[in-house]
């Protein structure tokens, strides 16, 4: 995500440039660096590659960044505020959106119970009130109850 390209193509490049397996926001940034380059103009990765770091250390003095063919008939110029951009908005969503999934089954977690009743949204106050009581405290609870509820029914 943060070059802005498929996990495939960017496994290919490190192993084409024989880059260390490890990703870094640097190395993101000259790789997606080189890949502007390359599909620009058509210049092949392992020429592309190597002139990033010259190209980003030029920012903030310099917005543009051109090179120039051989024979001088191909300029090629990148906007490097429009590109750190693009890549600095990449880099955070890699960071926070698009994070690599875990490999299997997700773990289960074990919820029974109040946790389950809990996680569910159901107000449990009320129960848990009551495990606190004695069971004196819960029959003369109930008996209250019941006696309400005979009013209730008798009308008064």
């Amino acid at each position: 995500m943060a070059v802005g390209a498929p996990t495939r193509w960017v496994q290919n490049a490190h192993a084409a440039l024989g880059l260390p397996a490890a990703y870094t926001p640097e190395g993101a940034r000259r790789l997606a660096f080189a890949r502007v380059v390359k599909e620009a103009c058509g210049m092949p990765l392992v020429h592309a590659y190597p002139l990033a770091p010259d190209a980003l250390a030029g920012w903030p003095r310099r917005r543009d960044w051109t090179h120039r063919g051989p024979a001088g008939a191909v300029i090629v110029t990148v906007d490097l505020e429009r590109f750190l951009s693009d890549c600095h908005v990449r880099l955070s969503l890699a960071r926070s959106w698009y994070a690599e999934r875990r490999r299997g089954r997700p773990p289960r977690q074990q919820r029974r119970g109040v946790a389950w009743a809990q996680w569910y949204g159901v107000d449990v106050t009320l129960l848990e009130e009551a495990v606190r009581r004695t069971p004196a405290q819960r029959l003369d609870r109930l008996g209250e109850t019941v006696a309400f509820l005979r009013s209730v029914r008798r009308g008064g």
